[in-house]
């Protein structure tokens, strides 16, 4: 332990119930918890049946695990979740800079350029087959949209008709990866419900996987090929175990995430109509034929508002996880080695002391707002895609993605549902508690 950390008082506690800790108001709701942490302090320590947790809520602190100490910190094993296991979500030390370094070029900001067509085109189509449609599920059509495009892009195949499976071992990691700890005590080879269902949905992923495998070439031009041909030319390229882990980790969190914040950016728009009217006059005035353009972007700055809103109230990913290498120190309070660490976005976003009416949707707060804030507001008190070394290698693209997605359906359709005061399902992701079905209008 360093003098520093010594001399450091451990961080305060928050006591749950004997033996399972904060697991049960956590399950009951998350919200709940994280505001009685909150009155506890900024760096607060408690329990998950035997894990050993705490969690950061300053952005300075924040910022401190992220950025100026990262090194302190690894990724924490995931809950059972092997088919994640080898990709980039969960590796760690130099495996995970060689694999960030392997695909980094696929996302400079000139190679995402040329995805943006591809966004536009399709979200046009999926607008179309919208509005010839009844009330559709949006969170399954916002997925099928965000599967395409990734497909297209990341994998270079056309995997519309591998929704289904997808969506299966999607829902399957979703449910994994939200467990509460307690339940994910008991082992997997037990045939629990979860185990099975778990099961089920990833060996209908893996055929996804093989599928997509048995048609990709060497060329390098995507994901995929680029990944096939540093596991046949490259001494040190990926094992066949990585390339898998790595598709099916972009197959999930590649479109399961921007997938999300598109089903709660139309749930907003469907419910605030001076929002969609404001949006859709912005888009009128930029968009031509309907169909939004990478050169459409700068002149967009509203429908960049309504992204950050929904990104800031709804953010994709609940929360950043961390665990400690060594005993570290955080805003002046010390968490010991092996402390499993949480970076909530979904308490920070809407702590009141950094936003106003947090739980009210209003892309005006970010009128005036640059990036990085210029209004006093600490860095990290928005953080949708982590930070640091290892923020989201997918930012660029999803933003683009969303922004392209929202301009094109919104110069194409109005949206309109019946829906209000939606709850939120805080898991790995954060997706509405009930299915929202809505209308698209032709304009």
């Amino acid at each position: 332990m360093s003098e520093p950390a010594d001399r450091a008082p451990l961080a305060p506690k928050h006591n749950g119930v004997p033996l399972v800790g904060s697991a049960v108001t956590f399950a009951r709701d998350p919200y709940e918890l994280y505001q009685r942490l909150g009155e506890t302090g900024d760096v607060v320590r408690f329990s998950m049946g035997t894990y050993d947790m705490a969690t950061v809520l300053h952005p300075d602190g924040i910022r401190q695990v992220l950025v100026e100490d990262d090194a302190a910190y690894e990724k924490p094993d995931g809950p059972g979740v092997d088919v994640l296991s080898d990709g980039l979500l969960l590796t760690d030390g130099d495996r995970w800079q060689r694999q960030r370094s392997r695909l980094q070029p696929l996302f400079y900001r000139e190679r995402v350029a040329t995805y943006a067509e591809t966004m536009a085109t399709y979200a046009a189509a999926a607008a179309d087959e919208w509005a010839t449609s009844d009330a559709v599920p949006v969170e399954d059509v916002a997925s099928r949209y965000t599967l395409r495009v990734l497909g297209k892009t990341l994998l270079g195949a056309e995997t519309a008709d591998q929704h289904a499976a997808v969506r299966a071992g999607a829902e399957a990691i979703r449910e994994r990866t939200s467990e509460n700890p307690v339940a994910v005590s008991v082992p997997d080879w037990l045939p629990t419900p979860a185990n099975l269902r778990y099961r089920r949905g990833i060996e209908r992923l893996d055929g996804v996987v093989e599928e997509l495998l048995a048609d990709a070439d060497d060329s390098g031009k995507d994901l995929l090929s680029l990944l096939v041909a540093a596991s046949e030319d490259d001494p040190d390229g990926p094992s066949e175990a990585e390339v898998r882990s790595q598709v099916v980790t972009f197959l999930f969190a590649g479109h399961e995430t921007t997938a999300t914040a598109l089903t709660w950016a139309l749930y907003e728009l469907g419910r605030n109509p001076a929002v969609a009217s404001r949006l859709q006059a912005e888009v009128d005035a930029v968009v031509d034929s309907g169909r939004a353009t990478l050169g459409d972007l700068p002149a967009l700055s509203y429908t960049e508002q309504v992204v950050r809103e929904v990104l800031r109230r709804y953010p994709p990913a609940s929360a950043v996880f961390r665990e400690t290498r060594e005993p570290v120190v955080v805003d002046g309070s010390r968490l010991p080695e092996g402390t499993f660490v949480t970076l909530p976005q979904f308490h920070v976003h809407i702590d009141e002391r950094w936003w106003d009416d947090p739980m009210t949707f209003d892309p005006s707060r970010w009128d005036d707002i640059t990036d990085p804030p210029g209004d006093g507001r600490p860095e990290y008190a928005y953080f949708p895609f982590g930070g640091g070394p290892r923020h989201c290698i997918g930012m660029r693209f999803a933003r683009m993605e969303l922004r392209l997605a929202l301009a094109t359906i919104a110069a194409r359709t109005t949206v309109n549902h019946d829906h209000d005061g939606v709850g939120v399902d805080i898991g790995s992701t954060t997706r509405p508690e009930e299915t929202v079905r809505a209308t698209f209008e032709t304009r």
